[in-house]
């Protein structure tokens, strides 16, 4: 796919970060070149205002998107998602944040098991994809508070950089 984006949008990069942002927010499309957050309309000038782009940078984007046999049902099928991290404090929830090499195999489940361990339920998981995000994350909501003992576990795992607990 990302191979794809980049060779469709390589003279445009304004509609390359169009299309990384429909992505990111989960924004679905269609051959009216409408924009979709789940059966919510988007006005395209909307999105365009938001970007700094005119709005035929957004829709020549989309008629781009719908007109590629690739990408067209990636972007007819995306859903928008609720990420907990930053009302997890607010509900008494747990954020563990983990930058790692994003070639690394391995650390959703390593830390995953670490949290599972400890007995602590997982809420939700949210990996950013590495060619979305410049300094991806992988983001672990729990059902409580991460005790502070589990940061050097977390710091043990082959391939994490840094580790941030909320």
């Amino acid at each position: 796919m990302w191979d794809e984006m980049e060779r469709l949008f390589r003279s445009s990069p304004r509609r390359m970060d169009v299309a990384s942002r429909l992505l990111m927010l989960g924004l679905s499309c269609n051959d009216d070149l409408r924009i979709f957050c789940e059966d919510i309309e988007v006005p395209v000038k909307k999105m365009a205002d938001t970007m700094g782009v005119d709005r035929r940078v957004v829709t020549a984007t989309i008629e781009d998107l719908m007109g590629n046999a690739t990408l067209r049902p990636v972007f007819l099928s995306l859903r928008p998602r609720a990420f907990l991290r930053d009302a997890a404090k607010a509900i008494d929830w747990g954020v563990v944040e983990v930058e790692a090499s994003p070639e690394t195999v391995g650390i959703v489940a390593a830390i995953s098991s670490i949290i599972a361990e400890y007995g602590l339920s997982i809420r939700q998981v949210v990996a950013d994809d590495p060619n979305l995000y410049p300094a991806p994350k992988l983001t672990i909501i729990t059902g409580e508070r991460i005790p502070p003992e589990l940061l050097e576990l977390f710091l043990g795992v082959k391939g994490v950089k840094k580790i941030s607990i909320y």
